[in-house]
Formats: C-alpha cells, structure tokens, sequence
C-alpha cells in the first residue's frame, strides 16, 4: 500500500523512478541518513519487494504508482530503470514539466546524458552517475559522475556530496 508522498518536510527528497537494486541501495543508503525517499514503479510486487527489504529502517520510504507525484516532491529525481532511450526520454520530459524549481535530473543507465539533457529546458541540472560494485564485496560500491556538456559545476558539487558524503558511496572518478 503506498505512503503518502512528503510534501512540506525540510529535509531532501530522493525520488527513485524504478524499484531496481540500486534504487533499493540508495534508498536504504538515504534513509539511514535521515533523507525523504519516495520510490516509484508500475509494479505494485517490485514496490511490496523493496518496501519488505528497507522494512526496519528509521522511516519507510514514500511507494507510489504516480511518477508525477513523486517528481513534484523531489529535489533529486533518479531514474534507475533499465536503458530504452524512447522511455528514458520520456522519463526526462516528465521531469521537465513537473519537477520543482533546482530539482537535479539524475540517470543511472548508459544513454548519454547529453542526449537526456538536451530534452529539458535545465540541462545545467542534468548529470549521469554509473555505480560498479568492488567482488567479492557486494556492499563495496563505487560511482562515477558524468556532466553532460552544459552541467553547471553546483550539479557536479551538489551530487558529488549527495553521493559521497550524504549516501557513503566511494567515487571512482568525477
């Protein structure tokens, strides 16, 4: 059963478009750092499935079916879903058209981020981050940051710390 979407709470807002594994490695990585996380699919079984595995941390994740909502409450929308550039295009208009003012537009497949960028009216907002774990540890995740051409150096700060700092992931380059 979805929670309600966060709406006036002062604390970041993550939205997960897509209830993948790494969308429930953010997520949980968020939640313990005390960030609002709503997370959104089509699949009510991939929402129950991710719900019953951040089950236990100190607040649950927003679930929702309605990709509007969860833009309109984020202040970073990141799409974990597999790549198909006619859906991830989609994805990006959305964004455009609802997110709220300064939301970050984040990717986490392979089509290039300038390609997703140049759909939007803030493509100094848009930026790619590629996540690789280190075997045999599973836990021991690494990213990459990747500007499109026109991302301004406050996305790149912003997400360098959202990703490291906030979310304890290990940089491999930015």
């Amino acid at each position: 059963m979805p929670n309600e979407v966060p709406s006036t709470d002062p604390r970041p807002t993550i939205a997960l478009v897509g209830a993948t594994a790494i969308a429930e490695q953010i997520a949980s990585r968020a939640l313990r750092s005390g960030l609002n996380v709503v997370i959104d699919d089509v699949s009510d079984a991939r929402l129950e499935t991710i719900s019953r595995s951040l089950h236990g941390l100190h607040s649950a994740p927003a679930l929702t079916q309605s990709v509007e909502s969860a833009i309109r409450a984020a202040d970073f929308l990141i799409d974990t879903l597999p790549d198909d550039l006619e859906v991830k295009l989609e994805l990006f208009t959305l964004f455009d058209k609802f997110a709220k003012p300064n939301a970050i537009f984040i990717t986490t497949g392979t089509i290039a981020i300038d390609d997703l960028a140049a759909i939007t009216f803030c493509p100094d907002r848009c930026i790619a981050v590629r996540f690789s774990t280190t075997a045999p540890n599973a836990n021991d995740i690494t990213f990459e940051l990747i500007a499109a051409t026109e991302s301004s150096r406050q996305t790149v700060a912003t997400c360098t710390n959202l990703f490291v700092h906030t979310l304890g992931f290990r940089a491999a380059r930015v």
